[in-house]
C-alpha cells in the first residue's frame, strides 16, 4: 500500500534528477509512490525520467510540453496523488534515507509534520547514522512563526484529507512565492505542529545560478513583483485572522527594508512600475506592525500610504545615508569602503593614471608586471600605481606603491582611468563606467573554470555564491587577455564574457623569448641565490580546492621523496620549490638546505622558468608557459583520479595530451630525471603538437600588442 504520495516537480533539472530519485529509492520506508510532474522541460529530463519509470513500478512520470510554473505542477501532482499523505520534493534537492520513515512514525494524529531543510555540505559526503534519535518538538502558537518563516512547502508530510477538506491549492499566478498560499491556510487553525529536528532534507546546490537559476535565486526584478502580488492576495484572504495578519505585516516590512527599498534605489526605473502595488500593500498592513518598526521606516510607510512617491524616495535615501554612516564608524575598512562609494568615486578620473595589481597585491609579478615594464621601456607618459601588500618592495620606474586595502588603495582605484589586474576583485569594488578594466588573467586552463565547474568545493562559499560572484566580477572587465585560441573559447563561456578578448599570447611569456640566453640565465641564478654549476629542477604544483585548515588557510602535503632525490640527483641538480601563492607559507624543508630552495615568494615565475632545466608539475597551468622553452616536463599526479573526477574536472584528456610522462609515485620522478634525455625523446612528437596548439601566439611581443590595442586605442576614443 502506498501510504505516501511523494510529489516531485521538475523543470530542466537533468543534472540533479538522478541524485534526487535515488535518494527516494534508498528510503528505509518503502510504502510510497513517486509522482513526477515534468513542467515542460527542454533539456534531457524526459529521457532520465522515462528510464526511472521503466525500472520502478511505483514511479509515475507525467511529461507536459508547456511550462506552466511550479504552482501548477504541484497542483497537478496533488490531483494525481493516491496516498494517505502527500510530500513535496524539489527535483534539485534530495532526502536522507530515514526521512519518510521518521515522518510517518512521528506524525501521530496531527494533520501535518514539518522537517528541517538543511544546506548541502560541500566539504564532505553526507553521512547518516544507522539509528537516529526520535527527536520531535511541538511548536506552540507563540513560536509558530518559525514555521511560517521557511516560506517553502518541501519536507512537510501532510494528510491528504486535510488538503481536501480545506481545499488547499497553490496560487498559479505566482512564480516564486506560491508556497505560502498553500502553507499558510494549511496551518491556520492547527494548534500544535510537530517539528522533526534531525537532518532529513538537503538543498541541492544550483549549478548554473546565472542562466538557469533555481526559483530562490531569481533576480529581484522577478521576485519583488511576485512578492507584492502574494502579499496582496494573502492579506485579502486572511483579513480577519490577526495572527496571520501580524506575521505577514512584519514579514513585508522586513522584506521592504532589506530588499525592496535597496533595489528600487539602485534601479529607479521600477518605481513607476511597482509603486501602485506598493501603496496597496502598505495600506493592508497591520497598524501595530507599522508602529513597532523603526522611526525612519515608519516615516517611509506613512509616505507610501499617502502615495507620495518623491517623498518616499527622499526618505529612503536619508535612511540609507544614515545607516551607511553608522556602518562606516564600525571600523577602518568600513570607513574606507564608504569613502570609496560616496567620496572618491565622485572625484575626477585622471585619464593618464594606471593601477596595476597582481594576485591581490601579493607581489610584483605576472602579466601586469610585463605590461608595466613594456610601458616603462616605451617611455609612455602615464602615472603608474602599483597595489602591493608590501610597499617596501623595490620595483623599477617611478610608480607609486600603495598598500592594498589602505585608504589610498580605494582612492586610486576610484580615480584611475585604467586597471591592469590578473585576478578577481572584491565584489564591493564597483567600477566607474569611465574606467577601463584590463583583466589579464593568469593561466591557460586545464582545470575547469567558473561557470564550467559543476560543483565548487572551497571553504567559506557555495557553488551558487562562487559562480554568481565570479560572474559579477567578470562583467566589470572591458578587455580580457587570452594566451591561445583554445583559452579564448573557454574564457568566453566559463567567464560569460561578451566584451573584447585580446588573442595575443601572455605578456608574462615575453621574457621567455627575450632573455633565453646564457648571460641572462647566469645573472638570474645569481639573483636567486642558486648555484651556477648545477642544473635546476623546478617543482611548481597547483593547490587543491578541498585541502584547507579554514577559509583563507590552505595546506599542502609535499609528497616528493626529498631524501631519495638528494641522494641520487644531488651531485648534478638542485630542487627549487615554487608553490601556489595560497599554500606558499605552509612548507617545511629543514634539513635539505643546499639541495632544496623554497622560492615560492619570488615574484616572477617566468624568470624561474628561464633558469630551470626540468619542470615538475601536476595540473597547474605553469606547464603551458614552460613549454615555450621546449624543455622537459614531468607530471607528478599522485591524485589524478580524484582531481580529475571529483574536484575540478579537465577540459581535455590530460593523460593523452600532456607533453611529458604522467608519474604517480615519487620514486618514478627520480628515475625519469636520471634518464631525462631518453624520457624527452619518447615525448618529442607529443611535445611538438602541444606547442603548436597552446604556444602558437607567444612570440615575445604580447605586451606591445596589448598596449597598442588598449591604451592607445582607448585614448583615441
Amino acid at each position: 500500500m502506498n501510504r505516501i504520495s511523494v510529489i516531485v516537480t521538475n523543470f530542466n533539472k537533468e543534472d540533479y534528477l538522478e541524485r534526487c530519485l535515488l535518494s527516494l529509492l534508498n528510503q528505509t520506508y518503502q510504502q510510497f509512490e513517486v509522482i513526477i510532474i515534468d513542467d515542460g522541460s527542454t533539456d534531457g529530463s524526459g529521457e532520465i525520467l522515462n528510464a526511472f519509470e521503466r525500472m520502478h513500478e511505483h514511479i509515475h512520470v507525467y511529461l507536459y510540453e508547456e511550462n506552466k510554473g511550479a504552482a501548477w505542477a504541484r497542483n497537478t501532482g496533488i490531483e494525481k496523488a493516491k496516498g494517505e499523505f502527500i510530500y513535496f520534493l524539489d527535483a534539485d534537492d534530495y532526502v536522507a534515507p530515514h526521512t519518510l520513515e521518521l515522518m510517518v512514525k512521528h506524525i501521530g494524529q496531527a494533520p501535518l509534520l514539518v522537517g528541517m531543510i538543511s544546506p548541502t555540505p560541500i566539504d564532505q559526503e553526507v553521512r547518516y547514522e544507522e539509528e537516529l534519535p526520535a527527536s520531535v518538538s511541538f511548536l506552540k502558537e507563540k513560536i509558530r512563526t518559525k514555521v511560517f518563516r521557511r516560506k517553502s512547502i518541501v519536507n512537510i508530510l501532510m494528510r491528504k484529507d486535510h488538503v481536501e477538506r480545506l481545499g488547499l491549492s497553490f496560487h498559479e499566478e505566482l512564480m516564486v512565492y506560491s508556497d505560502l498560499t498553500f502553507f499558510i491556510p494549511a496551518i491556520q487553525n492547527v494548534e500544535h505542529i510537530p517539528y522533526l529536528q534531525v537532518p532529513t532534507y538537503f538543498r541541492g546546490e544550483c549549478y548554473d545560478p546565472i542562466d538557469r537559476p533555481s526559483l530562490r535565486y531569481l533576480t529581484n526584478d522577478v521576485k519583488i513583483p511576485d512578492y507584492l502580488s502574494m502579499f496582496i492576495y494573502l492579506m485579502n484572504e486572511f483579513r480577519e485572522d490577526s495572527f496571520i495578519n501580524s506575521y505577514l505585516s512584519v514579514d513585508f516590512i522586513n522584506y521592504y527594508y532589506k530588499t525592496m527599498s535597496t533595489y528600487l534605489t539602485n534601479n529607479p526605473e521600477f518605481w513607476d512600475v511597482w509603486f501602485d502595488s506598493l501603496v496597496e500593500c502598505v495600506n493592508l498592513l497591520d497598524k501595530d506592525s507599522i508602529e513597532n518598526c523603526g522611526f525612519l521606516t515608519k516615516r517611509e510607510m506613512k509616505a507610501i500610504r499617502s502615495g507620495l512617491k518623491r517623498t518616499v524616495m527622499k526618505r529612503i535615501a536619508q535612511r540609507q545615508t544614515y545607516h551607511r554612516l553608522r556602518q562606516a564608524l564600525k571600523g577602518r575598512q568600513a570607513l574606507y569602503k564608504e569613502l570609496y562609494r560616496s567620496v572618491f568615486k565622485k572625484r575626477p578620473i585622471k585619464s593618464n593614471r594606471i593601477v596595476f595589481e597582481s594576485f591581490s597585491g601579493k607581489g610584483y609579478s605576472d602579466n601586469p608586471r610585463a605590461i608595466y615594464e613594456e610601458l616603462l621601456a616605451q617611455g609612455q607618459p602615464y602615472e603608474f600605481v602599483w597595489i602591493l601588500n608590501d610597499v617596501q618592495k623595490e620595483i623599477p620606474g617611478n610608480a607609486k606603491k600603495v598598500r592594498r586595502l589602505s585608504w589610498k588603495y580605494y582612492y586610486y582605484l576610484a580615480t584611475s582611468k585604467y586597471w591592469v589586474i590578473n585576478a578577481r576583485m572584491p565584489n564591493y569594488i564597483t567600477k566607474r563606467p569611465e574606467t577601463v578594466f584590463l583583466q589579464t588573467w593568469h593561466g591557460t586552463p586545464l582545470k575547469k573554470l567558473a561557470a564550467d565547474m559543476k560543483e565548487v568545493r572551497m571553504p567559506g562559499t557555495t557553488t551558487e555564491r562562487y559562480k554568481r560572484n565570479f560572474y559579477l566580477d567578470s562583467q566589470k572587465w572591458d578587455y580580457l587577455v587570452s594566451p591561445n585560441d583554445y583559452s579564448t573559447d573557454i574564457f568566453k563561456r566559463a567567464f560569460k564574457f561578451k566584451k573584447e578578448v585580446l588573442d595575443v599570447g601572455y605578456p608574462r611569456n615575453d621574457v621567455l623569448y627575450q632573455k633565453n640566453n646564457p648571460s641572462e640565465i647566469s645573472s638570474l641564478k645569481e639573483k636567486m641565490g642558486l648555484p651556477k654549476d648545477k642544473k635546476i629542477i623546478l617543482y611548481a604544483p597547483t593547490w587543491r580546492d578541498d585541502e584547507f585548515h579554514k577559509k583563507g588557510q590552505y595546506k599542502f602535503d609535499l609528497k616528493l621523496d626529498l631524501k631519495g632525490m638528494r641522494e641520487q640527483l644531488g651531485d648534478d641538480y638542485v630542487l627549487v620549490l615554487r608553490m601556489h601563492y595560497l599554500i606558499a607559507d605552509s612548507l617545511n624543508i629543514d634539513g635539505y638546505e643546499g639541495f632544496v630552495y623554497n622560492l615560492s615568494s619570488y615574484d616572477d615565475i617566468a624568470e624561474m622558468y628561464l633558469v630551470s632545466d626540468i619542470l615538475i608539475t601536476d595540473y597547474s597551468s605553469v606547464f603551458f608557459d614552460f613549454a615555450n622553452l621546449k624543455r622537459p616536463i614531468l607530471f607528478f599526479t599522485y591524485d589524478l583520479e580524484k582531481y580529475r573526477d571529483t574536484l575540478r574536472g579537465f577540459y581535455f584528456n590530460f593523460t593523452e595530451v600532456a607533453p611529458g610522462p604522467i608519474l604517480l609515485e615519487a620514486e618514478e620522478i627520480t628515475k625519469a630525471i636520471v634518464s631525462i634525455d631518453h624520457t624527452s625523446q619518447q615525448f618529442e612528437d607529443r611535445f611538438e603538437a602541444f606547442f603548436e596548439e597552446f604556444c602558437h601566439l607567444d612570440d615575445g611581443t604580447a605586451s606591445k600588442r596589448i598596449i597598442e590595442e588598449v591604451f592607445r586605442n582607448e585614448s583615441i576614443k
